[in-house]
């Protein structure tokens, strides 16, 4: 394994293969200057188990978009450099995506070169679980799973419309939304249809880029959580919206924890979000909404109008992180909140993706890379918020007082501003002493963690940072924006926004 810690799972295997060859009578020979017993045949199964072991240890899938349902971009499993390219897939034509991308220009805040808020399907974003490697495409409004060794298609579930995000495994079963207003299970292994849902009802459909779709196209996707099918279906804020939870084997939308609902003023679109007791929908340009998972009751959602995008990841310590994209005057960011009180405490300007660890935060601003001690850093955080608007609210008062030094309320509110103010100017330097490392990277595309690596998407790029140090370990050339990355079972695969899914791997093609 690259540069990780001992891999547990394989030393158990390798000593049940030294104690089957120990036992079995068969493969020794003495040697006789020493009298010890050598194995012979075994020993070239070992050889090849440790190679293969080094070369992809804790061997784990990807069964849903960014990993898991808290979208965290994390696994344990670590890849053995160099990698070589294996096979790529590509499509005749580029994902088509729902919209068309932000103005050109914001003349409101002189900004220009503008990132959309809404770009949930740039890619034909994958899923890796076993032999298989699954995704939805825009382009022929079907789910496709290709094999994972040689990149051959295995089967096609079309639809009657685009599937804009990666569909998710679960128990042997593809759940995966489509413009089309449905909410789909297929079995794994043939592709064959289990149950659709479609909360909508029949319905006229809409024109939308040469296609006719659902006035309420399924743009959530679907999150299992607990035997619970949950996806949302949502265009237009004038409109109502649905939320959905389904059961996960049959679809039925009526027992114990299942429900229909009807919502008003949203624009549900970009990969749903799930803890054990929450729902997260990203809306692209207006905030994102949380609910409560069991019965989907409204909670609230995180920051101001206009505050959107459609990344978004949730702590294991319950940190909601979100953002990207432009709003007026802010040329990209990522906002915090705690994911419970719905709190601001952080703003990282101009980045663009987020990993979190529970010891350590990685950040791609587009331009850098960065590392930093998470638990100081937000604390800091934190109370440099906490501050800032207590000073706020002391300059708002002295403000309506005018200028009345000598009076008793005005001495006070500026004795009060005095300590903050001293306590704020401390801060700066404390949070740049919990950055670990910086470096140099024009990969603002994509970020995961695998093991010890940081994996980061480029313009035509991919590539393999050491997480511990931020050295450049490995890159490769691919085919467009690097927009997301996986890895999964040996491999790295790589989809980009020309339509195109390359797949690396240790000896590929040696």
């Amino acid at each position: 394994m690259f540069g990780g810690s001992p891999n547990t799972s394989s030393e158990h295997s390798l000593g049940c293969l030294l104690t089957r060859s120990k036992f079995s009578g068969r493969g020794f020979r003495r040697d006789a200057a020493t009298g010890l017993r050598a194995a012979v045949a075994p020993f070239a199964l070992i050889v090849a188990f440790l190679f293969l072991s080094a070369s992809h240890s804790l061997a784990a899938d990807w069964p849903t978009y960014r990993a898991d349902n808290r979208r965290s971009g994390v696994t344990s499993e670590s890849l053995r450099f160099p990698l070589s390219p294996a096979w790529t897939y590509s499509s005749p034509t580029p994902p088509q995506m729902a919209w068309t991308g932000p103005a050109k220009w914001d003349s409101y805040a002189n900004l220009r070169q503008l990132e959309s808020m809404r770009n949930f399907d740039p890619a034909f974003f994958v899923i890796a679980v076993g032999d298989s490697v699954y995704f939805g495409s825009s382009v022929d409004d079907s789910v496709h799973c290709l094999d994972a060794t040689s990149g051959t298609e295995k089967w096609v579930f079309p639809t009657d419309g685009p599937v804009r995000l990666p569909p998710a495994w679960h128990a042997g079963k593809i759940y995966f939304g489509s413009d089309d207003g449905f909410a789909y299970c297929v079995d794994a292994k043939q592709g064959k249809l289990i149950w659709k849902q479609k909360p909508s009802g029949t319905e006229s459909l809409l024109l939308n880029d040469g296609k006719l779709i659902s006035h309420w196209p399924c743009r959530t996707g679907v999150v299992i959580e607990n035997d619970l099918a949950y996806f949302g279906a949502s265009l237009l804020p004038w409109e109502p919206s649905y939320l959905c939870a389904a059961d996960a084997v049959t679809g039925a939308l009526d027992g114990p924890g299942r429900y229909r609902l009807t919502l008003e003023h949203l624009t549900m679109q970009g990969a749903m979000l799930a803890t054990s007791s929450r729902l997260y929908l990203p809306q692209g340009r207006q905030r994102p909404e949380m609910f409560e998972r069991t019965n989907g009751r409204a909670i609230g959602g995180f920051g101001g109008s206009g505050q959107g995008g459609v990344f978004a990841v949730v702590s294991r310590t319950d940190e909601f992180m979100h953002g990207s994209g432009q709003n007026h005057g802010v040329e990209g960011e990522l906002r915090g909140f705690d994911a419970n009180s719905r709190d601001y405490f952080v703003t990282f300007p101009k980045a663009t993706r987020i990993v979190v660890t529970d010891e350590t935060a990685y950040l791609n601003t587009g331009v850098e890379l960065s590392s930093f001690a998470r638990t100081r850093y937000l604390e800091l955080g934190k109370r440099q918020t906490q501050l800032l608007a207590e000073q706020n609210k002391i300059k708002e008062q002295l403000k309506k007082l005018g200028n009345k030094a000598g009076e008793p309320e005005w001495d006070k509110l500026k004795a009060d501003l005095q300590p903050l103010e001293s306590e704020l100017a401390t801060l700066p330097p404390k949070l740049s002493a919990c950055y670990l490392w910086r470096t140099a990277a024009d990969c603002p595309h994509d970020l995961i963690l695998a093991g010890p690596t940081l994996f980061a998407g480029g313009d035509d790029q991919v590539t393999a940072f050491d997480a511990a140090t931020g050295k450049v370990l490995w890159s490769a050339p691919v085919n467009g924006k690097a927009h997301a990355l996986v890895v999964a079972n040996g491999h790295l695969l790589v989809s980009t926004d020309r339509g195109t899914i390359h797949c690396f791997r240790v000896g590929a093609g040696g």
